[in-house]
């Protein structure tokens, strides 16, 4: 033993820990968290938003032409869900979100998924996020009914933009990715692009959400993706 040093212990510590989390003695990443370690995922009822000063819009960009699902690069996680989920019989509107964290700030998936297993659903509730560098991942499965659009899930797919848009904007890669996304599954639910089937759940419930920021160019993505659409 007078020859075990610093080096040796660590070498020791770290194939203790790497043994460990392949025998399931420590916690598992798809464990419960608390959900003030990450912050609080919220959507800001109207009434209780209070409005900031003029923030510097952004250009919202314009696709060339729509991509199908199987064009675009989404990710894809391994989720535990707690429940089994009911498929939806039918789909013919998209709703955008965005998380509404106290700071306009990306987050990962599987915090907002371990958010929501914590709020007692049966995991994230949106079927796709959209991140500040304009990674596309899918989240609840995209055949299964969603758990963001209170009275609204049963025909409705939900995108979710990290970040909040009362008090800052998209990236135009998050932007970008999203107007996509949102061509992509109108061509794949053979949905028009317009004010009553492409929805900002501000439009469904009592919330700011998806931000005055971003919510204010709503028809212009619409708009852009109605004609991206139109060239297929």
């Amino acid at each position: 033993m007078e020859n075990f040093n610093r080096r040796d212990f660590l070498n020791m510590a770290t194939k203790f820990l790497a043994g460990a989390a392949i025998f399931g003695l420590m916690p598992s990443a798809e464990a419960k968290i608390n959900p003030r370690d990450i912050g609080i995922l919220q959507e800001t009822p109207l009434s209780e938003l209070k409005v900031t000063g003029d923030i510097q819009g952004f250009d919202m960009p314009h696709i060339k032409t729509a991509k199908t699902l199987s064009d675009l690069k989404i990710g894809t996680q391994r989720l535990r869900f707690v429940e089994t989920m009911e498929s939806r019989k039918f789909t013919n509107a998209i709703v955008v979100h965005h998380a509404g964290m106290t700071r306009n700030e990306d987050m990962s998936l599987k915090d907002i998924h371990n958010i929501h297993l914590n709020n007692g659903w049966a995991g994230v509730g949106y079927h796709f996020v959209v991140h500040k560098n304009g990674v596309i991942e899918h989240a609840r499965p995209l055949e299964k009914i969603g758990a963001h659009a209170y009275k609204h899930n049963r025909y409705t797919v939900g995108i979710c933009m990290t970040g909040n848009f009362d008090i800052g904007t998209p990236t135009p890669a998050q932007a970008l990715a999203t107007e996509e996304l949102v061509a992509a599954l109108c061509l794949h639910y053979d949905i028009i692009p317009a004010r009553n089937t492409i929805w900002g759940h501000i439009d469904l419930c009592d919330t700011s959400c998806p931000g005055r920021n971003f919510y204010s160019r709503l028809p212009e993505l619409i708009g852009n993706v109605e004609r991206a659409i139109r060239k297929v």
